[in-house]
């Protein structure tokens, strides 16, 4: 990087720090007075439903009181949208709200099919409403990655998905303000553009060979530490042909058709990705990027183990978890350990989940563990999402809350598993002989299968896969430790449990949530998954139906 880019770089995180305080002060400002805040943020609300299609349906007026939202609306899925969503995309006429939509971001659930989330401007605004006080603090508290280029890994579209969508979908600098995009847009560690790539391979190797190019870069932020590593892997694979491209700023087969693209060049970064052994470690990490300050993901629930492996990769990085931030809205965010709500994005409710009774966020008591519904500014009005969260304390009057694990849990025959339950096996067995688990997958019975069964899907080897008869034996004997699991058994309701071992289960998993519309960049790994045998890879198929047999 030249001295000139890297003194406009430097400038540039200069004045994005000073502008980013602005939010930061008034998010502490509004934690003063976090009731009419919120009751402001309903209000602004129901003026941009007041009068559109959904308004009319669900009789919002704009001055309506909040006990006459809550009587008036029920607590919303999807499903509840769907159609209206539908034919507003058709028709492009405002259905949800007054203002006008031009971009819909697709997501999906663990079993459920894609979702088109509409983003108004309205509802950008409210998004900006959590990035400026989180990157203040980030300023602040890890001053390296102002040194640098930065990598932020937002929305990846399946490839399948991209004709269907205009250009917009990837441009994601079309999320922010306009001083952002410009900030954005030059402090970049890979180019937007790389968004726009006929599939998500190609898209996944510009972005490898950009990063290993970027000597600079200062900070990773990626929604899934199993993303980050999906990364590292491909450079490994592909070390060969990184290196050329960074020899020679020219794209090689079969990756030709980058060619839109200028093509990275470095020639001292080539001379490392020549000379890697493949190995994976903090050996190759400090070499490409010795002035890595901090890397942003998931770390709790089922993404604990997988952050706490990349950061063990990264050991001269910071490193620092996410808040709770969907494709229907911001939650949390991080400031320093705390995670409060985002109280100047949506209105906010909760669902007391040991009590059932429905609290604005000025009624939530430390201890309370909680599930939220957004209501935003894209006209999703009374969203529950899925998230189980933990009431942690409070920054003045604005509640801090920890995001505990998904609420789906798995019940084919009354056993009443919870992912918690996964969670604690993946732990149990992670490094056994030598495996890997991924996941708990709850399989219904099919035609090989007279009754459904659990299995947890492992990577490992030759050896590992010798020690699978008495590691699916402690599974099973794990599992009948809880009494729902255990009674089911007896009635002969469940088949025993077994470890499926595979060569590359992240793999296995990644690709099947892929074929089922998932966006790559913002897979999680479940801990507890239902998969119908139809979804099942055809070498887990055969696994399965051997193990049918044997069982019978």
């Amino acid at each position: 990087m030249s001295a000139l880019n890297s003194l406009t770089t430097s400038l540039l995180h200069f004045a994005s720090s000073q502008l980013t305080r602005q939010g930061a002060k008034k998010m502490l400002e509004s934690s003063k007075q976090l009731e009419s805040i919120q009751r402001a943020k309903l209000q602004a609300t129901l003026a941009l439903v007041a009068g559109s299609a959904s308004g009319k349906q669900h009789n919002v007026s704009a001055d309506m009181s909040l006990e006459e939202f809550q009587r008036r609306i029920p607590v919303t899925d999807y499903d509840h949208w769907h159609d209206m969503i539908v034919e507003q995309q058709k028709s492009n006429r405002p259905m949800l709200t007054s203002e006008g939509c031009e971009r819909y971001q697709p997501t999906s659930g663990s079993t459920s099919k894609i979702k088109w989330i509409p983003y108004t401007q309205a509802f950008l605004n409210e998004l900006d409403g959590a990035i400026s006080p989180w990157m203040s603090d980030l300023y602040s508290s890890f001053p390296g990655i102002k040194k640098g280029r930065h990598y932020w890994s937002l929305s990846w579209v399946p490839s399948d998905l991209r004709n269907q969508v205009s250009e917009s979908i990837n441009d994601d600098l079309k999320l922010l303000p306009w001083w952002k995009r410009i900030f954005m847009a030059r402090t970049m560690a890979v180019p937007e553009a790389v968004s726009l790539a006929e599939s998500s391979e190609e898209s996944f190797f510009a972005t490898s060979c950009y990063l290993a190019s970027c000597t600079d870069l200062s900070f990773i932020s990626v929604w899934s530490p199993t993303f980050a590593m999906s990364i590292l892997q491909l450079m490994q694979e592909h070390r060969a042909a990184i290196a050329e491209v960074l020899r020679t700023g020219e794209w090689v087969e079969p990756f030709k058709t980058l060619t839109y693209l200028e093509a990275p060049k470095n020639l001292e970064a080539a001379k490392i990705m020549a000379a890697w052994d493949g190995e994976i470690s903090p050996k190759i990490t400090k070499a490409l990027w010795p002035n890595l300050a901090l890397i942003s993901s998931w770390d709790t629930s089922s993404s604990k183990g997988w952050a706490e492996k990349l950061h063990a990769i990264f050991p001269h990085s910071g490193f620092q978890g996410k808040g709770l931030w969907a494709t229907e809205g911001v939650v949390t965010f991080p400031i320093g350990d705390k995670y409060p709500l985002s109280l100047n994005s949506h209105f906010y409710e909760f669902e007391d989940l040991e009590t059932q009774e429905i609290l604005t966020a000025w009624q939530l008591k430390e201890g309370q563990r909680v599930r939220p519904i957004l209501t935003t500014g894209n006209g999703l009005l009374r969203y529950a999402t899925k998230d189980q969260l933990l009431v942690t304390g409070f920054i003045n009057q604005c509640p801090c809350l920890q995001f505990i694990s998904r609420i789906d849990g798995v019940d084919m025959v009354g056993e009443k598993l919870a992912p918690d339950v996964a969670v604690n096996l993946i732990n149990e067995f992670d490094g056994k002989h030598g495996i890997a688990p991924v996941t708990l997958l709850a399989l219904p019975s099919n035609e090989f299968r007279a009754k459904p069964t659990y299995a947890l899907l492992c990577s490992g080897d030759e050896k590992a896969k010798a020690h699978g008869a008495e590691l699916s034996a402690q599974l099973e004997n794990s599992l009948c430790q809880h009494f729902h699991y255990k009674l089911a058994r007896e009635l002969g309701q469940l088949a025993k449990a077994e470890l499926l071992i595979v060569d590359d289960a992240m793999d296995v998993y990644t690709s099947h949530k892929i074929a089922g519309g998932m966006v790559a960049g913002n897979i999680k790994v479940e801990p507890l998954v239902l998969w119908q045998s139809e979804q099942l890879p055809e070498a887990l198929k055969v696994s399965l139906n051997e193990h049918a047999e044997r069982s019978a």
